[in-house]
């Protein structure tokens, strides 16, 4: 009887036990034993994360071998037969300098920083298809890395004369150093720099090229939603062109006229220039010529202009606020929008150009007047303050200090703009093709933007 009771007992402890051996299941030089009793994988080889430099590991191991302990897309087994450590992934480059992140981490220089290590001006080990490495500008001369590659110029090696635009209005355009290169090309000089606005003002079609010029060590600077400050020296410009076939840009386009805005002094200047008939240059003119253009739209419809060139003279109209000049595009909420991929207050800031810009959601952002997902009256407003504000505000020609006057600024209370009293006569003034008496605007096209005729018409049949 004694004896059935031993086996019985036996039999239950088989039962309700495993047996532990001394194995190492998945090879990483661990007994599973003791993986059990530490709480990690006995079949996952690289648990626990081994360091860098152990070695403890059996290389005869098939599911150690298979494994990939250091997740660089390369077996355990591949890297031992290539010499290299399956515990350190030396692929991983997270700044794009060519020096992997374990090598930096070593090293006591910064992985995400693809100027750290400095290197000299024969380095080419770098990730040119790194977004980081080519934005950043290793030599310091004011071009990226991406940019000089693209110019044929060393992004290790500062081989590019920084170039200032010269604020004075000289004989002709490339003679300011605004843009390098063929001048038509519109390429802008390091320290020229391409804007864009939300709304643009409407010139008979005509597309426009916006840059802004500062000088050495100067910044532009914040000032509310408003106009930004500029200061001495700034140079403004402004080309209008066609497209020769819109749906298709590189077959060209007319250059007609570049208009200026020079700060001297604490006062802006004015000045025009004309392209040539080669299209090569242009020259500083007092000329106000009309200029037949003819092009194809973007629906493929060939349409024509009789481009009106305004006398130096009558852009005062536009540009004088209270008998002072000044820029009308360039404003805080007007540039508070994605231009290129980024906000472009937010580039300037970071670009070292724009100083005091608070976060963006605090600046009011001017509507797309165009964007049809945006409600009829703010886009109707951002209209008229891009394309009638200029005239219809205090000071301006139209001085809606007057009580006979709307005031048509964007930031101006409906209640207090006067449009409804005056809903009437601004319908019939916009719809009046330019150049008659009663003409919105009076000066700055030759034929009607029907689009916004069209708009303001219905914003206006929309009031009570």
């Amino acid at each position: 009887m004694f004896l059935l009771c031993a086996v019985v007992l036996i039999g239950c402890k088989s039962d309700d036990t495993e047996p532990i051996l001394d194995v190492d299941t998945d090879g990483d030089g661990i007994l599973d034993a003791d993986e059990i009793m530490n709480g990690t994988s006995k079949n996952n080889p690289c648990d626990p994360k081994p360091a860098p430099g152990y070695s403890g590991y059996d290389k005869n191991n098939t599911i150690w071998l298979g494994a990939d302990c250091d997740l660089d897309g390369i077996t355990n087994g591949e890297e031992l037969a290539n010499g290299t450590n399956p515990f350190v992934d030396e692929l991983k480059d997270s700044d794009g300098d060519g020096i992997p992140n374990f090598q930096e981490i070593a090293d006591g220089t910064d992985k995400e920083n693809p100027c750290d290590p400095a290197q000299n001006e024969d380095y080419t080990g770098y990730n040119a298809s790194s977004l980081i490495w080519a934005k950043a500008d290793c030599d310091a001369d004011g071009v990226s890395n991406g940019d000089e590659l693209a110019d044929g110029t060393n992004p290790y090696l500062e081989d590019i004369e920084v170039v200032y635009a010269v604020a004075e209005f000289l004989p002709k355009l490339s003679d300011l150093q605004l843009f390098k290169g063929n001048p038509a090309d519109l390429t802008p000089n390091s320290t020229t720099h391409e804007y864009g606005l939300a709304t643009p003002l409407y010139t008979d079609y005509a597309h426009k090229f916006r840059t802004i010029s500062l000088p050495e060590d100067a910044k532009m600077t914040y000032n509310g939603a408003g106009l930004l400050e500029f200061p001495d020296n700034t140079v403004i410009t402004k080309t209008f062109y066609y497209f020769k076939d819109e749906r298709d840009p590189s077959l060209g386009k007319k250059l007609i006229e570049t208009r200026l805005l020079i700060k001297k002094n604490g006062a802006w200047s004015m000045g025009n220039y004309l392209w040539n008939d080669e299209q090569n240059d242009a020259q500083l003119d007092n000329a106000a010529p009309f200029v037949s253009i003819e092009w194809i739209d973007g629906s493929g419809a060939v349409r024509t202009t009789n481009y009106k060139v305004p006398f130096t003279i009558n852009c005062n109209q536009c540009h004088d606020v209270g008998g002072v000049t000044l820029p009308i595009g360039p404003k805080a909420r007007n540039m508070n929008f994605v231009f290129k991929g980024k906000n472009q207050l937010q580039d300037f800031s970071d670009k070292g150009l724009l100083a005091n810009l608070p976060a963006l959601n605090q600046i009011e952002a001017l509507p797309n007047w165009s964007d049809m997902s945006i409600g009829l009256e703010e886009r109707t407003r951002a209209y008229m303050d891009v394309n009638c504000a200029h005239c219809h505000q205090p000071g301006g020609l139209q001085d809606s200090n007057m009580p006979d006057r709307p005031d048509l600024r964007y930031e101006v209370p409906y209640a207090d703009s006067n449009i409804f009293e005056f809903k009437d006569d601004i319908k019939n003034r916009v719809a009046t093709s330019p150049g008659f008496g009663p003409s919105m605007p009076q000066v700055g096209i030759s034929e009607l933007h029907s689009e916004g005729v069209n708009l303001i018409h219905m914003y206006i049949d929309s009031l009570e």
